[in-house]
């Protein structure tokens, strides 16, 4: 499967030239992979493991995107653990700064981990920090968002 940046796809087609197989083939993998992708690029179901402290497990530019939801979930099955938690965020990035809203919060054992936003310059962070002695932890998320 050749899965190309749209834009490129895109240009193969407008040159004027007959497209090849191969071109039609890069068309319909590109578009077949990009029908089960998230609003950003692709990034749903991207995993973070064995995290020790504070880390970014996600960044996106906020002079793109104007709204961006994440759906987050913490675990930690070693050691004989068998902690979940997950929940959903929605943050909206303005002008400066950015507003958060989290909800649908559950969890089957206690908190395991914090989950921050953060915006340095044009890159709005989004960082999970375990709870001490609940190491190492791992993150799931996915995320969609409409752009600026």
């Amino acid at each position: 499967m050749s899965r190309l940046p749209i834009n490129t796809v895109k240009t193969k087609f407008q040159t004027g030239d007959r497209p090849s197989q191969v071109d039609y083939e890069d068309l319909i993998d590109t578009l077949a992979a990009q029908s089960t992708d998230l609003g950003t690029a692709g990034n749903n179901e991207n995993t973070v493991s064995d995290i020790q402290n504070a880390t970014v497990i996600d960044n996106f530019d906020a002079t793109t995107w104007r709204m961006v939801k994440y759906l987050i979930s913490i675990n930690k099955t070693s050691a004989g653990d068998n902690k979940f938690y997950a929940t959903e965020m929605t943050i909206l990035v303005d002008g400066t700064g950015v507003s958060v809203s989290e909800y649908g919060t559950i969890d089957n054992d206690g908190n395991i981990g914090t989950i921050s936003v953060s915006r340095v310059a044009d890159t709005v962070n989004i960082t999970v920090t375990p709870v001490v002695g609940i190491t190492p932890i791992t993150v799931r998320f996915a995320r969609i968002g409409l752009k600026a």
